[in-house]
């Protein structure tokens, strides 16, 4: 899948926040990859044979790879330890809050993969399991829910960035939660499309937030007064949506959740300021303001496994066709003389 500077990289949506055809196209893509159980966690004279699996792109290490973990657990000296992590084909640990397509762009454009024409050079996904040595850099891995926990937060933080306000992330309920998480960690865009349209739709606040779920008197009297305000304000707000000529609310967004991973610092670090929607933001203006370089022609960018996307790509057209499942797009940059290296 790549673009070229000769024409728009991706179709202009209509009235949804999101480009169907092409979300859909990249929830499709899965990283073939090999698992083995690290050397220095096994316990036997023979480590066990490797796991061949098929990682969805917009799923998460931890809860895609379980099946793998729990089975070279019984090869481990550490058999109950929960701080499971990866690490990638340079051995460097592996990020378990990022999607598996994204690792998989740091671990190609790390390794000097800057076209798409070399990626299948890079397959399967090396990666090593292990299950003692925690990284002290890492993230702590609390184990079982992390992952959900994590993808929730910055959930909730991209619909905050996105319509300006917490309203839309205050309608998730734990169904909905459940639902999104599952559809991204089977890789299922149809259930995710469905779960993520009832969240951002146009409807009454307290006809979404609303559950019965053991609360008493009193706390059921400050949800009335609560809702009774997010009401008024969600009323306030709606009027401010332009209706298009079939009568739908058109649905503009008021930041675009980005974030610019630099492959070339020493702890990859992820980067993120404010972009507004209204500003029309190239890919380009993005990779200067966030590194901080004077041509971004000079930085290698890979954004959901497209390579080449040029300067002037519009970054709310690239989020619209390629956000990850936690509404965030991300862009993984290298600067060339890096590759050189």
């Amino acid at each position: 899948m790549s673009t070229s500077s000769s024409g728009p990289p991706f179709s202009p949506p209509s009235t949804s926040l999101l480009n169907d055809p092409a979300q859909a196209m990249s929830w499709s893509g899965s990283i073939p990859s090999e698992l083995h159980l690290s050397p220095y966690d096994v316990a036997d004279l023979s480590p066990p044979a490797p796991v061949h699996i098929m990682l969805p792109r917009v799923g998460y290490l931890h809860p895609c790879a379980e099946e793998a973990v729990e089975e070279f657990r019984k090869y481990s000296l550490q058999t109950s330890s929960p701080s499971v992590w990866f690490s990638g084909p340079s051995r460097s640990p592996l990020r378990f809050d990022l999607p598996v397509g994204v690792l998989f762009d740091l671990s190609c454009i790390c390794r000097g993969c800057t076209r798409a024409s070399s990626t299948p050079s890079q397959l399967p996904l090396k990666l090593h399991v292990h299950f003692s040595s925690y990284p002290e850099g890492l993230a702590a891995y609390a184990g079982g829910e992390a992952p959900k926990r994590m993808y929730c937060h910055q959930l909730k933080q991209g619909l905050f960035l996105e319509h300006g306000n917490a309203r839309v992330g205050m309608r998730i309920t734990r169904p909905m939660t459940d639902g999104l998480w599952s559809a991204a960690v089977k890789g299922d865009f149809e259930t995710y499309k469905a779960v993520n349209d009832g969240i951002v739709a146009d409807v009454e606040v307290g006809t979404v937030v609303k559950e019965e779920d053991g609360r008493t008197e009193e706390q059921k009297r400050v949800d009335v007064v609560r809702e009774g305000i997010l009401r008024e304000k969600w009323e306030r707000e709606k009027g401010e949506e332009e209706d298009d000529e079939k009568g739908r609310k058109k649905r503009d967004i008021v930041n675009v959740p980005v974030r610019v991973i630099d492959a070339g610092s020493e702890d990859q670090r992820v980067i993120q300021l404010p972009v507004k929607g209204s500003e029309g933001w190239t890919l380009g203006n993005v990779i200067e303001a966030f590194l901080g370089v004077p041509d971004a022609s000079q930085v290698c960018r890979v954004v959901n496994g497209l390579y080449s996307v040029p300067d002037e790509a519009s970054i709310a057209e690239l989020w619209r066709a390629c956000q990850s499942a936690d509404h965030w797009l991300y862009v993984v940059t290298l600067n060339k003389e890096e590759t050189e290296r």
